[in-house]
């Protein structure tokens, strides 16, 4: 009989969407869960989209469900729930206030702060707060490469690598030749980079100690698919200061947040001391 009932209700509701009048069986109360009804209006307009009639019957009894579940479970927490948990304008409320004012706040941002921030303003704030920036973790500069033993230019890049003392035209076609040929590789003296993730690319370092990885230190090995070359250039260790141009874009972020507070903190006071002046405020 329900699976009747279900089929009756799909029908009606393919043949509403091919063009028959809405009049009549749109305002029928299809189904019923405690307090709260489900008309044939709220069910199509909600709660089931019919792909075919095939699926019809099942995509009509797991909506109608899920409606009657959530229902239940709304009215069981109306009559548990104590009138000041259930205050909802005052937290729509509130809530509204907390996000109009982060939109505000941010238009006003994005209208008056500056934010190009100098390198003497990056190298003030980090000699300020060097104790913000002690490293957690090893840090290197390295060039380190990873090249396929079936790469037609490895024997190549091999004497390269082993004789380049980087004079620029051997540097630029030792470049050249990596990425035509290597899995990946990495020659940027300037930068540094946390061990741990250098150890991702060559999986053997992990068999090294760290401290076996010093400035100067060249490790080179062969396994079954790759060939590794490692240069460390530089080592910083965890525990000790961690470099001003590894930590230039945070403190970038840093005093940019912080220009942000003041900014918003000082139009709010200028907001205060005109309502002042207004006689718009007043404490009783």
């Amino acid at each position: 009989m329900r699976s009747i009932i279900y089929i009756f209700i799909c029908l009606i509701i393919v043949s509403c969407n091919s063009g028959k009048s809405d009049a009549g069986p749109a305002s029928k109360t299809i189904a019923k869960a405690g307090d709260e009804s489900l008309s044939l209006d709220d069910y199509k307009e909600n709660y089931i989209s019919i792909e075919s009639v095939k699926d019809s019957t099942i995509l009509a009894k797991r909506s109608i469900e899920s409606w009657a579940i959530e229902s239940l479970f709304y009215q069981e927490a109306m009559a548990k729930l104590n009138a000041e948990e259930i205050d909802i304008d005052k937290q729509v409320e509130a809530y509204k206030k907390s996000l109009v004012n982060y939109i505000y706040q941010t238009k006003l941002i994005e209208a008056n702060l500056d934010t190009n921030i100098t390198l003497p303003e990056i190298e003030q704030y980090y000699s300020e707060h060097e104790d913000n920036f002690i490293l957690k973790e090893n840090i290197v500069k390295v060039n380190y490469f990873k090249i396929p033993v079936k790469a037609s230019g490895l024997e190549k890049i091999k004497r390269l690598l082993r004789s380049y003392a980087y004079v620029p035209k051997d540097v630029e076609q030792l470049k050249n030749l990596c990425m035509q040929n290597a899995e990946n590789f990495f020659m940027n003296d300037s930068t540094w980079l946390f061990l741990e993730d250098v150890k991702k690319e060559i999986p053997k370092l992990r068999d090294q100690p760290d401290f076996n990885l010093s400035q100067g230190r060249v490790v080179e090995f062969t396994d079954d698919l790759y060939y590794y070359y490692l240069k460390i250039k530089e080592v910083k260790v965890k525990n000790g200061l961690s470099p001003l141009n590894f930590e230039k874009q945070d403190i970038k972020n840093f005093i940019i947040n912080k220009k942000k507070t003041e900014l918003i903190n000082q139009y709010k006071l200028q907001l205060l001391e005109k309502a002042k002046a207004e006689k718009k405020f007043e404490i009783f």
